[in-house]
Parts: structure tokens; sequence; C-alpha cells
């Protein structure tokens, strides 16, 4: 009697477990998560690239300033160098994050091929003629029979299930530091991209052929107020830049 409890208890539980498999509800969420981790994979790397773009054009320009005669060059590289090595080493993990995610999308595809769910359904009904002919259930078919059985649960439900903790564990300890590294780096970007056009604009004023001394005398005078502000807006995007793409990193990581 103990032995036939047994025998039915393990078929309603892989009946069960089986049916669970053939509908397999956490399919379609799991892809939806995995495609939603890709998105963000994705705009931290177009981040990464917009960042490195602004810095290297910031790198290429030299303000000069001549305030009574004395000649400064305002190089913005110097400050920013050390941040572009750390952006280009962001936008290879960003890379290879999304990289990553893609692989995942097409283990999720392949959990949910055809194949696997008719492996599942045989294996199941392999189990229970183990359980249920006689002559079968000797211990070593039952052992391997089960393993297949295992094995098959494995590959049809962990992919959703790997998707599923995943997207736990961002919403529940992640997702604001995302939101806010983000963000940070986005006005960071703007910002550097802003002081660009500002030297953009007067060299191109430089260049239009001014050779009125007071004025020439004034406007070395005013760059030399702007100097030290840019070096400071400067400072502070590459502080920010700094700090967020180690978050960002985290994050993905």
């Amino acid at each position: 009697m103990q032995l036939e409890n047994r025998k039915m208890a393990v078929t309603v539980i892989v009946f069960l477990v089986t049916l669970l498999a053939v509908i397999n509800p956490l399919q379609d969420v799991g892809d939806g998560y995995i495609d939603n981790a890709f998105k963000r994979a994705l705009a931290g790397y177009a981040i990464a690239r917009g960042l490195n773009g602004v810095i290297s054009v910031a790198q290429g320009t030299e303000l000069a300033i001549q305030p009574a005669g004395v000649g400064i060059n305002f190089t913005p590289g110097e400050i920013l160098d050390p941040v572009n090595d750390l952006v280009e080493r962001f936008s290879w993990i960003m890379l290879l994050a999304t990289s990553s995610l893609g692989v995942q999308k097409i283990l999720m595809s392949m959990s949910a091929w055809y194949g696997v769910l008719v492996a599942v359904i045989v294996a199941a009904w392999l189990l229970m003629c183990v359980y249920w002919v006689k002559g079968l259930a000797t211990p070593l078919v039952r052992t391997i029979i089960t393993r297949f059985f295992l094995l098959m649960l494995i590959l049809r439900f962990m992919m959703p299930m790997v998707a599923l903790a995943n997207e736990w564990v961002y919403r529940a300890f992640l997702s604001e530091q995302y939101n806010s590294a983000s963000e940070q780096l986005e006005q960071a970007r703007e910002n550097i991209g802003a002081i660009n056009e500002e030297l953009k604009r007067e060299r191109h004023t430089e260049s239009s052929g001014l050779v009125d001394k007071a004025v020439e005398f004034y406007r070395s005078a005013v760059k030399q107020i702007d100097f030290d502000k840019r070096l400071e807006r400067y400072q502070g995007a590459a502080e920010e830049i700094s700090l967020n793409t180690i978050n960002l990193i985290v994050v993905f990581m």
C-alpha cells in the first residue's frame, strides 16, 4: 500500500510538472525581461559612445588666452584624458553585456524549441513506465530515466528562471542606481558638448579678422574669467563621469 501511494504521488508530480512544461507560462515573461535588459544595455552602450565622442572633440580643442600679453593655452584633454580611458573600457563592458544578453535570448528560444518539449513528454512517459511496468523498475534504469527527465526540465525552465531572477535583482536593488547613473552621464555629456560648442564659436569669431586692439584686449580679459569657469565645469563633468560610469559597470557586471 505504501509503495502504491508513492507511485501515485510520483505520477501526480510528474504529470503536473510536465503540464507546466507544456504550458510554460514563464516563457513570454522571461522573453520580455531579457528584451528589457537588452534595451538597457544598448542604452548604456549608446551613452558610452556619446561620451567618447564629446570627450574626443574636447581633447582636440585648445583655447589660447593672452591677458596682458601673457599667453595661456587651455587644453581640455589634460583633464578628460583619464576619464576617456575609463569610458573606453566602459563601452567594451557594455558591448560584452549586450552580446551576453543576445546569447541569453538565443538560449531562451532554444528552451522553447518544440524538440525540447517533445523530449520532456517522452521522458515523463518513460518515467511512468519505469514506475508502473513490472520488470523495468531496476535501480539503474530508474536512475537513468529520472536524470534524463530532470535534465529536460532544466533545459525547459532554466533560461526563463534566470531571466526572472535577473529582473527581480534589477528591480529590487539596481534600478535606482541605473536610472540615476544614466541621467548623470547624459547630463555630463551635454555639459561637455555645450563647452565644446562655446569654444568652437569663439574660434570662429577669432578667425573673422577682428583687428581692433581694445576689443581684442577686452575679449582676452573675458576669456581669462571663462578659463577658470570652464576648467571647473570640465573637472565637475570628469568627476560625474568617473563615479557614474563605475556605478553602471557594477549594474551590468
